[in-house]
Parts: C-alpha cells; structure tokens; sequence
C-alpha cells in the first residue's frame, strides 16, 4: 500500500525528533551537574543508558562540544569541561560588555512594537523549578539581543548567554527558595521598566545589577564540588 505523505512526513520528522530529544536531556544532566565537570563520557556508555544507537549520542555530543559544554578527549572519547574560575570571569566580563551594548540600542533603535514584546518575561508560574526558570532566564536576555538591531551582535552575546546555564545553576541552586527566584524576576521587570521608558542610564544600571549579582553568587559557591580552581 502507497505511503501517504502525511506519514512519510512524520516518519522523516522521527530521527530528527529523537536527535534534539537526546541533546536536551544530556544537556540538561550537565547544566545541572547530574554528570559531573571533569567526568568522561563515552559514546557507547550513553548510547546504552538511554536505549539508542551511537549515531544521535555522537550528533548530541558535537552540540554539546559547539557550546563548550564537552571537550574531545583523543582516544578516550570526551569529558565534561569543568567549570573553570578564569573561564567563569573572563565570561562575565564579556557577557556584561556585550549585554550592555544589546540593552543601549534596543533603547535606541527598536520599535515600540519590538520592546513590548519583552513583556512576556514580566511574569513566572509561581513554585517553577529550577531548570525551568533557568530556560525562561535563558529565553529573556536573548530576546533582548534579539531585537538590538545588529545580527552580529545579537549573535556573539546569545552565544555568551548560552554558556551561562551551568554559571545559573551553580550560583542558584543553594538557595532552594522560589522567593528567591521570585526576586530575580522582579529584576527584570526593572530592566523591562527601563527598557520601555527608553531610559538608557536606568536600563545599564540594571543590566549591570543583575549580572554582577549573579557573578557574587557564582563566587560565593567557590566550596562547591562542580568548580575547579
């Protein structure tokens, strides 16, 4: 019997599915240290836990190597890239240059339409969990980039901010307090304010608030096992 195109579409859709399925879990096992900073990883060991061939473990693996997240070990497969002091500085000091460049042309430069759209980012569900939060904190500073008006721009900070969740993660998860998360939101909401009132001195103010208080929380858990000196 003929294959309809609606099921040959879904089939195509499969492996492309099972790939990004693949990358998100691992991914989100790193962010959050479920497998640890230094640990090697190897494709057959995760090819066997989660069920699948090698292939969609090594095309996740690459991704995760594109985002620094794991490094080529030569023949013993790959490691967990630990979370380096001199790498976690040299990352704020970038991010907070190229955050604050994105936050002055939106000011400058984008629509009414395209600053409104940040609103989304006002509110949280009450009680979200971590990693949940740390995907919607992710998804609000790249929307910031994303209507700044320079492509290339855009690009290298969003690049930055991706690095950034295992950064959140650590600096946050010894709080275990939605308050606390309740708290960071609401420093959006400030640089949203300042944002819509095109108020550039308030909006750098903010901007600069916020990432220097995620650097003094990444500092503060200098004790934690996931960093290395």
């Amino acid at each position: 019997m003929p294959t309809t195109s609606g099921t040959t579409s879904a089939a195509a859709r499969a492996p492309r599915l099972l790939r990004e399925h693949l990358y998100e879990r691992i991914r989100a096992e790193i962010i959050t240290c479920g497998i640890a900073p230094g640990a090697q990883v190897h494709e057959q060991e995760l090819a066997q836990r989660y069920r699948v061939s090698k292939s969609p473990i090594r095309d996740a693996l690459l991704k995760l190597q594109a985002e620094r997240l794991v490094e080529v070990v030569p023949r013993r497969g790959y490691r967990v890239r630990p979370i380096s002091l001199g790498d976690a500085a040299e990352l704020y000091d970038m991010r907070l240059v190229l955050e604050r460049a994105c936050v002055e042309r939106v000011i400058a430069n984008a629509s009414d339409a395209e600053i409104a759209s940040l609103e989304r980012y006002r509110r949280l569900a009450a009680r979200v969990r971590l990693p949940a939060w740390i995907d919607y904190n992710r998804r609000f500073h790249a929307a910031i980039a994303s209507i700044c008006g320079n492509q290339r721009l855009a690009r290298a900070t969003i690049e930055v901010i991706q690095v950034f969740d295992r950064f959140t993660y650590t600096g946050l998860a010894a709080l275990g307090d939605a308050r606390s998360l309740e708290r960071f939101v609401a420093e959006h909401g400030v640089l949203i304010d300042a944002i819509e009132r095109r108020d550039r001195r308030a909006a750098v103010a903010a901007i600069r608030h916020h990432i220097e208080g995620s650097r003094k929380r990444m500092l503060a858990q200098l004790a934690h096992p996931a960093i290395v000196p």
